[in-house]
């Protein structure tokens, strides 16, 4: 086929027999380290009442893809003659964002290679008039080949919301009984049981898993927090005259050797900023680098002019924005998709606690507070846990300790670690969107009475 082309699916003609994952790996061996395509199975227990309904999915090729939108180093392109949207291996730093924004799952990150790597479209096989080679070696033709449409938004797989990206895939409908089980008396206790045993697919974030960025993070929010308290020169608790110069850039070497430690392939870090127009990333780094020059420029070049300094902090609370909009691909709990967490809210604290500026110290505790609590009121109300003594000491060293020690190192030293179990609980909690996790939460919905 020529010309812009996507894929048809009919989820009533798959088996699940897997030939068109295996065609991809015999097609892309050498390239391919774990599949680019794969087999969602809907009702894999068999539970009764519900139909059991396979999805063969890959990289949707989206007209607006937010893999190439978000990756910082440049590292994907899209073919204006047929739309495939490919990544290059060879520009890709491994900082693994794109697998964190593309909620169909399909960049898939190699630690062996440290980069990442997806399905190509068969953009070689299309380009000699040929289908791909799932397409191609699909024993039932549930899969297809069919001229795009850019207009239409797509429901991808049951439980899926319609995505914006103009994803280069129908799906034929399949189908869809009522969605209760059985009404026989004994059908309340069977539910419980086979809920029990869905399984939920491991997160892409976890705390554990990004340890450093929760280093790293955190540690730009204190310094952020001090070259406020610089800045503001006068009155705060930070000791008169200051300390060497020389030690507030300890924790900036510190900070930036931990985002290099995330990253997969540390020595194209500097690619980073190949894509400032539209990915929050590379303006994260711009940014923090910026700020890290003005207030090393400041501490030691010109430790006398107030107006460096200020600009310093200016640009490191605009290196935090920078951060919390790194995570809006992730979704998490609370009003306007604001978190207690986010480091801007901690950069703000912390400075009014450094400088002894209690209007905005307790105008940004409050609101963390609040936002806290309402959480673990959302949590509770979905059955998730709160974690209660976690909950009780980050309460209590974040907000309760600086209450009592106000304008106190106590004070500041509680918030650091408050602030800091509570960043460890965010990324915990950031939850990226996946056809897998689409399907578990729809066979949960059809499983409850």
């Amino acid at each position: 086929m020529t010309g812009l082309a996507q894929f048809v699916f009919d989820p009533n003609r798959c088996t699940g027999c897997e030939a068109c994952v295996m065609a991809c790996r015999l097609e892309n061996r050498p390239a391919q380290s774990q599949p680019w395509r794969r087999v969602h199975t809907f009702n894999g227990l068999r539970l009764p009442g519900l139909p059991v309904l396979h999805f063969s999915l890959a990289c949707h090729h989206c007209a607006d893809p937010a893999c190439l939108a978000n990756c910082p180093a440049g590292a994907y392109s899209q073919d204006p003659a047929t739309g495939a949207v490919s990544h290059h291996a060879d520009r890709c730093m491994g900082c693994r964002y794109c697998t964190w924004a593309c909620p169909h799952d399909a960049p898939r990150f190699d630690p062996v290679r440290g980069t990442v790597e997806k399905c190509t479209f068969c953009l070689g096989r299309q380009q000699q008039g040929l289908q791909p080679a799932c397409v191609a070696r699909c024993p039932v033709e549930a899969l297809g080949l069919e001229p795009r449409d850019r207009a239409r938004r797509v429901n991808l797989t049951l439980g899926s919301p319609s995505s914006r990206l103009g994803p280069a895939l129908r799906v034929l409908p399949g189908v869809r009984p009522a969605p209760r089980l059985t009404a026989a008396p004994e059908a309340g206790a069977l539910a419980r049981g086979w809920r029990a045993l869905l399984t939920v697919p491991e997160p892409k974030i976890t705390a554990r898993g990004e340890w450093a960025l929760v280093a790293f993070t955190s540690t730009l929010t204190v310094l952020v927090a001090l070259c406020a308290a610089v800045a503001a020169g006068t009155g705060g608790i930070l000791p008169r005259p200051m300390p060497h110069p020389w030690l507030g850039l300890w924790p900036g070497a510190l900070a930036l050797s931990l985002s290099a430690w995330h990253l997969g392939r540390p020595d194209r870090g500097w690619r980073a900023l190949r894509n400032l127009r539209h990915s929050w990333l590379s303006r994260e780094v711009a940014l923090v680098m910026a700020f890290l020059a003005l207030a090393g420029l400041g501490l030691i070049g010109f430790p006398q002019d107030r107006a460096l300094a200020w600009a310093a902090v200016a640009v490191g609370f605009a290196a935090l924005f920078a951060v919390d909009r790194v995570y809006q691909v992730a979704t998490q709990a609370g009003p306007g998709n604001f978190h207690s967490a986010h480091t801007l809210f901690n950069g703000l604290y912390l400075a009014g606690l450094l400088c002894s500026a209690w209007p905005l110290a307790l105008a940004a505790g409050g609101l963390k507070a609040a936002l806290y609590l309402n959480r673990k009121a959302h949590f509770r109300r979905k059955g998730r846990g709160v974690r209660p003594w976690l909950s009780a000491l980050r309460l209590a060293l974040g907000f309760a300790l600086p209450a009592l020690a106000f304008g106190g190192v106590w004070a500041v030293l509680g918030a650091i670690l408050g602030d800091l179990a509570d960043r460890w609980e965010y990324y915990g909690e950031l939850a990226i969107p996946t056809p897998e996790l689409g399907l578990g939460e729809e066979l949960k919905a059809m499983a409850e009475f």
